[in-house]
């Protein structure tokens, strides 16, 4: 038996594709332009997010001292924030396709497989705060290059690196 939602979406379909056949040329720029634009939003939300959260780690690992082994403590937060910031970047692939183009795509898959790797040797204790450090930074670096707007290697008021 089909439910009433499961009609009305068999119903709308092949009207939202007559609809589609019937748009001219200017609707369908139109149409093209707000899901650019609605590509563009997500992207730079995505960049926000992974820059926030490189940012984060680099500062809980500026504070974190050395632990004995299976005792992660802020460690599990930088691991986090790593997660966290591979997942937007994931994201920022698909939406960097339809916003920009193919090379900044590319590069969001370099930067995810970096995060993705940078926090499995942390959660394996691989790499100690210092050895962790100085990867997120180079993540970091990476993502401003090909992220000029969140360039802060000039930052003269601190130490970010």
């Amino acid at each position: 038996m089909v439910t009433r939602e499961e009609a009305a979406v068999i119903l709308w379909i092949p009207i939202g594709i007559a609809l589609l056949m019937w748009l001219g040329e200017d609707e369908k720029k139109v149409t093209a332009t707000a899901v650019t634009g609605k590509e563009a939003y997500y992207l730079q939300y995505n960049k926000d997010e992974i820059f926030k959260n490189l940012l984060a780690a680099e500062s809980h690992l500026k504070t974190v001292e050395d632990q004995p082994a299976g005792d992660n403590g802020f460690m599990n937060c930088v691991v986090k924030h790593l997660a966290d910031a591979e997942q937007h970047s994931d994201e920022a692939i698909s939406h960097s396709l339809v916003a920009a183009n193919e090379e900044k795509s590319e590069n969001f898959k370099y930067i995810s497989s970096c995060l993705k790797e940078t926090r499995h040797m942390i959660q394996a204790g691989q790499l100690s705060p210092a050895q962790a450090i100085v990867n997120v930074r180079s993540i970091r670096q990476n993502f401003e290059k090909s992220n000029p707007e969140f360039d802060i290697s000039k930052c003269t008021a601190c130490d970010v690196a």
